[in-house]
């Protein structure tokens, strides 16, 4: 059976697209915090090792907490 919010008319799918579209519009504003996000994205695909791969998705984190905090999003709150 559907969760409630993956029901036509919930109201949770467009919050959650408005929160995700608001905290990647904080993070495109800043475009050398741009090209930080979007070269980590592709260096995750090359990590050497956990450690190193750990280290970028620490940093993309970070990234995606300042970006929420511009957009006065709680940071996982674009996701639900």
């Amino acid at each position: 059976m559907p969760s409630p919010s993956s029901r036509p008319g919930s109201r949770s799918a467009p919050r959650r697209f408005v929160g995700q579209w608001a905290v990647y519009v904080a993070v495109e504003r800043h475009p050398e915090r741009a090209a930080r996000l979007h070269a980590l994205e592709a260096g995750a695909t090359q990590a050497g090792d956990l450690s190193e791969a750990r280290a970028i998705a620490a940093e993309i984190g970070h990234i995606i907490d300042v970006a929420c905090a511009e957009a006065g999003i709680e940071p996982g709150a674009g996701a639900r």
